[in-house]
């Protein structure tokens, strides 16, 4: 994760974490980030995915062999998150900066997603 926030400029934090639990395992920022701010990013990724039918979602997902993504935009940052079809309780948490291109941005974290769920 380390290596895609030193590579990736426009991202400012990515973290990793259990969607069953909500819980954010590892991260990585350009700032230091309180424990507070991960735990509810966390808590947002879980119920933004909990207000998807989770059976379609995962139907879509193996059906596309992609990520499953959701950008959610507040008034300071987007935040993307994605999930890959191999492990679909691993997700990826990425906190871009105001004015980013997120084209780049989600194709990059699709691309964690899938690499830190290992193979299907």
């Amino acid at each position: 994760m380390k290596q895609l926030l030193d590579a990736t400029p426009g991202i400012g934090l990515l973290a990793y974490g259990d969607l069953s639990s909500g819980l954010i395992l590892n991260s990585a920022s350009r700032t230091p980030c309180p424990r507070e701010v991960l735990d509810l990013l966390g808590e947002k990724a879980a119920t933004s995915f909990s207000r998807l039918f989770p059976e379609h979602l995962a139907r879509t997902a193996e059906a596309s062999g992609s990520s499953a993504t959701i950008i959610h935009f507040t008034e300071q940052n987007a935040q993307i998150f994605a999930r890959s079809p191999g492990n679909p309780e691993d997700l990826v948490c990425a906190v871009c900066d105001p004015g980013a291109e997120l084209q780049p941005l989600l194709l990059a974290v699709q691309d964690l997603a899938d690499s830190l769920s290992g193979p299907e």
